[in-house]
């Protein structure tokens, strides 16, 4: 089931390129980022952003040229932070810190989108930088070296990290792939699932319906269809609600999630069977 539509009219992104963009050769955050952004902006040209960062990142190159590892870590940080003004932004409810149109219009950012900014400016300048998807945080590791992009690229020391992530997870084995680099992909869930949380918070069910839309596409998690059929059936969409539910009961059988879908499922059908008003 899709609600959108594929393709691309010029450089104005639509709806569906989404997991096109993450399943691509050459993934790229930022226009994963940008894919995100269009469900709330139809129109968003990607171009003019994407000039911006090619200028970030030209103006950057030139200085990091003649630096060693932790040079350009730093060089980096200090750019994006402080000579551009980015900076992470306090409010974790407001859905226009995910999105990167108006994080490079605002100035400010989740820690995911922060990182980025970090990553597509950092690679642009020819400096080695990707995303962390760490518990509860995101951070970034740039010339080997971990930084957190939402408070000024403040560096953290790895063993630092592992302590954390122990104490989080429960698992050592677990703790060591958290601080491995994440692709397009594991970037643009970690931003779809701030958005989810954030409307969700908001009773927003259509704009939670079509993020739920984007991390079925992405993941293909059949956890993402509940999560869509109760949106849609908050919106009075009962059809498409039945079809998740049942979508999600073909697969899961048993456990907690099967439970829930069948009570759900109960709920739309009963629904459907209402007279329109």
């Amino acid at each position: 089931m899709t609600w959108g539509c594929g393709g691309r009219e010029g450089d104005t992104f639509q709806s569906m390129e989404l997991a096109h963009v993450v399943a691509g050769a050459e993934e790229s955050p930022e226009n994963a980022a940008f894919a995100i952004a269009a469900d709330e902006y139809p129109a968003l040209r990607a171009r003019p952003y994407r000039e911006r960062l090619d200028a970030f990142g030209a103006r950057l190159a030139r200085r990091a040229a003649t630096a060693d590892a932790v040079g350009r870590a730093r060089l980096l940080c200090h750019y994006v932070h402080h000579e551009l003004g980015f900076r992470g932004s306090d409010d974790y409810d407001d859905p226009r810190t995910n999105y990167l149109n108006d994080v490079m219009d605002r100035k400010c950012g989740s820690p995911v989108a922060m990182a980025v900014m970090l990553l597509a400016v950092g690679r642009r300048a020819g400096i080695d930088v990707c995303g962390v998807a760490f518990p509860g945080h995101f951070l970034v590791r740039i010339e080997g070296h971990f930084a957190d992009p939402f408070e000024g690229g403040a560096p953290i020391e790895r063993a630092r990290l592992l302590t954390l992530a122990r104490e989080t997870l429960g698992d050592a084995r677990e703790a060591v792939a958290s601080l491995e680099p994440v692709g397009a992909r594991t970037i643009a869930v970690r931003m779809l699932l701030n958005l989810q949380r954030i409307h969700r918070q908001r009773a927003d069910h259509a704009r939670a319906m079509v993020v739920c839309d984007r991390l079925y596409d992405v993941t293909r998690s059949p956890a993402h269809r509940i999560d869509r059929g109760i949106h849609a059936l908050a919106l009075g969409a009962t059809a498409a609600a039945i079809d998740d539910f049942e979508g999600y009961l073909a697969i899961h059988h048993d456990g907690d999630g099967a439970k829930k879908a069948r009570e759900l499922l109960r709920k739309a059908r009963e629904a459907a069977r209402q007279p329109a008003n």
